[in-house]
């Protein structure tokens, strides 16, 4: 699906990515300039990627800013699509939607603990997009990308992708670890 995301997005838009499990995922993001990333890893918190979102869209008007984001971060900060919407910001948010807070399931299964609680379902994120006012698909085949692409370019609000994922897929520092057969928690 990244791949397929980074064929279809222009190498020359701004890359915006959260501080969660996905955030991982952006460096198969190939070609593109070091600057257009935007990442904050500082804080340490899922859940801020947005706001960067906003900010870097607010400043660039350009319309190219994609946020790539996880299911978990985006929903702690939803009602910011309304400040999105009122204040006309063009903003793509690919939202890697594995139903669950992706770091903390894969921890807790590295340690044989129950994921239960960490495990909230597939949010659809297109409804909740189009009742901000915005636009919304999920994506249910890679073949979908080109299409959406071309007709985000052609409209000039925010628009959400929910992007169903694999709740096995697991980062290369998650990946590293089991390897070496360390618990993560």
């Amino acid at each position: 699906m990244v791949a397929e995301l980074d064929r279809v997005i222009p190498k020359d838009w701004e890359m915006v990515s959260g501080a969660g499990h996905c955030a991982y995922f952006q460096t198969h993001m190939r070609g593109r300039k070091p600057e257009q990333f935007h990442v904050l890893r500082e804080f340490g918190a899922i859940g801020n990627s947005i706001s960067i979102a906003i900010g870097v869209a607010a400043a660039k008007r350009n319309g190219k800013v994609v946020l790539l984001e996880g299911d978990g971060s985006l929903i702690m900060h939803i009602q910011e699509l309304e400040t999105i919407k009122r204040h006309g910001l063009r903003l793509l948010i690919c939202v890697l939607n594995d139903g669950a807070y992706g770091a903390e399931i894969h921890k807790l299964r590295q340690d044989g603990l129950d994921e239960s609680g960490a495990v909230f379902g597939r949010t659809d994120f297109g409804s909740i997009a189009r009742g901000f006012g915005l636009r919304g698909a999920t994506i249910a085949d890679l073949g979908q990308l080109a299409a959406l692409m071309q007709s985000h370019d052609a409209q000039d609000t925010a628009e959400i992708w929910n992007i169903p994922i694999s709740d096995q897929v697991t980062s290369p520092s998650m990946r590293r670890l089991k390897a070496k057969g360390h618990g993560v928690m």
